[in-house]
């Protein structure tokens, strides 16, 4: 097939085929190097300067002050329905320029846990173990291209419902163009529009994905640890001391583990808090749109972007959730394995593993969140609230009637 060949990571090789966990994140690191926030490569130097700077510069810097001005200079133009649109995508944007700031500190990080990855795969010597690692790495990318085909539908959705009815999308504020003047200023308009918004849904992608993708290959190596907890002592052919070793290979294993997770947790830290502070407000002012102000063109890209901002937080939360399972398996394998008639330094280094296991790997936003499916629940019900008191206040109603009489 031709998508194998030009894409081959998003397919499960054979379990004969050397693992390579870091696979899993091989198109969002090539994506976050479109982002132009890695070093610049010697043979493209200038090249990469300069689409780093128009990229970043429209889509994570000017953007979110683009809409700010833009309602300081046009609040009384914009209709309920396009003030509620663009107030979404405001309150989205700057979190998003946030993020990026946090992932462009921190980027580096994203290759020490790669070579941590690699650490794990050579422990890996079963074709089966191989398969469940290949298995995860065509997994997490086919949730990358998930989630940029539904980010980028969003952002070419509301393109093209605005240019139907003849306004741009988000009416930011820029300078020297004033879109009511000719259709050249609105085409101008319209398209530079675009092109932040696509910019920043492509990095989007990018910082509300890469949790996804390191922790789903993790889920892999944690099962196949568990498999080889369970296994300790089952040999009757090793030796007291032999059994002994390996017992300490796996406590090294879980350092390993733990070492990969304190390589990434600063940067889903802040992401993720970050992204917690506005996913209830953007999730209420986008289900107000949709009932009281969109058409059938800006409900469905209303839609499409509710989609995508639930796709931000709550995939990651619900592998979280999975993650602290995982870790209660692994001292239940160490319990099951054969240690009772191992010799008294072997059960004691167990028992003293055993109480290490059953510490749960979690994940914290700022210190303040623990990023889980509850969690997620109880910011994502503030967006309901929103609604409710918009609806008490008869907001809606007063913002129909104003704009009845302009």
């Amino acid at each position: 097939m031709e998508l194998r060949r030009i894409f081959p990571a998003l397919f499960t090789q054979s379990e004969n085929s050397p693992a390579r966990s870091r696979d899993a994140t091989l198109y969002l690191l090539r994506c976050i190097f479109l982002m132009g926030v890695r070093k610049p490569p010697a043979k493209f130097f200038i090249a990469y300067i300069l689409w780093s700077f128009a990229l970043n510069f429209c889509s994570t810097f000017y953007q979110p002050i683009g809409f700010l001005t833009g309602y300081i200079s046009h609040l009384s133009e914009f209709s309920p329905g396009e003030f509620l649109t663009s107030l979404q995508v405001a309150f989205n944007a700057w979190s998003c320029s946030t993020k990026v700031l946090i992932v462009w500190a921190l980027v580096k990080r994203f290759d020490e846990a790669n070579a941590i990855l690699d650490e794990m795969d050579k422990r890996l010597t079963e074709p089966s173990e191989r398969l469940q690692v290949h298995r995860a790495v065509s997994l997490s990318n086919r949730i990358f291209f998930f989630f940029m085909a539904v980010y980028m539908v969003y952002a070419t959705n509301t393109f093209l419902s605005a240019i139907f009815i003849g306004r741009p999308p988000y009416q930011n504020y820029y300078p020297f163009l004033d879109w009511r003047s000719s259709r050249m200023h609105l085409a101008l308009q319209a398209g530079l529009e675009y092109f932040a918004m696509a910019g920043a849904c492509f990095q989007d992608v990018c910082v509300d994905c890469y949790p996804v993708n390191f922790v789903l290959v993790l889920r892999a190596h944690m099962s196949i640890f568990a498999d080889r907890l369970r296994c300790l002592g089952t040999d009757p052919g090793e030796s007291q001391e032999q059994r002994y070793e390996r017992l300490v290979m796996c406590i090294q294993d879980h350092k390993v583990i733990l070492r990969f997770v304190d390589c990434l947790r600063p940067v889903i830290s802040g992401t993720i808090f970050v992204q917690f502070l506005v996913v209830g407000l953007v999730l209420g002012f986008t289900l107000i749109n949709i009932v009281l102000f969109a058409n059938l063109g800006s409900a469905i890209a209303a839609l499409s972007f509710m989609a995508a901002v639930l796709l931000e937080t709550t995939p990651f939360c619900i592998l979280c959730n999975y993650l602290t399972e995982d870790c209660y398996k692994l001292s239940d394998a160490l319990f099951q394995s054969n240690w009772i008639d191992g010799e008294k330094r072997y059960q004691n280094t167990l028992m003293y593993f055993l109480q290490k296991l059953q510490q749960p790997i979690t994940f914290m936003a700022m210190n303040v969140f623990p990023i889980s499916v509850g969690t997620n629940i109880s910011v994502t019900k503030f967006s309901f609230s929103v609604f409710t008191l918009v609806k008490q206040m008869n907001i809606a109603d007063k913002l129909a009637k104003t704009e009845e009489d302009g």
